[in-house]
């Protein structure tokens, strides 16, 4: 991704900070009432570096959840100390929304 696209980007983010908010306010939810799991790293892929020394990671993953296994995708902004032992086949700590399990925050390395 060169300069211009993370500019173009950076504009996107202006033009409708309502995502912004609802991603935020999403991620503080899931840290004060999400659910304690565990989850398999199936597939990840760095997506780029964001500033502040964190990194833009796709997540593909199987939840160990209450009620059985289930795929989750998704992308997580994440420091680079808190990647430190995650790796594909390994299990990670993650925290679930209790109103939409495939809603989750990773932690890192179980």
């Amino acid at each position: 991704m060169g300069f211009l696209d993370k500019l173009k980007g950076t504009a996107k983010q202006a033009a409708s900070p309502g995502s912004q908010m609802s991603e935020r306010d999403k991620i503080m939810k899931i840290n004060q009432s999400g659910i304690d799991g565990r989850a398999t790293v199936i597939a990840m892929n760095e997506l780029g570096s964001q500033f502040g020394g964190g990194k833009e990671v796709e997540f593909k993953l199987t939840v160990h959840g209450a009620d059985g296994d289930y795929p989750v995708t998704m992308k997580q902004s994440i420091h680079e100390q808190a990647l430190a032992g995650i790796a594909v086949g390994g299990d990670i700590v993650v925290k679930i929304d209790p109103d939409d399990p495939k809603a989750l925050l990773v932690w890192g390395a179980a």
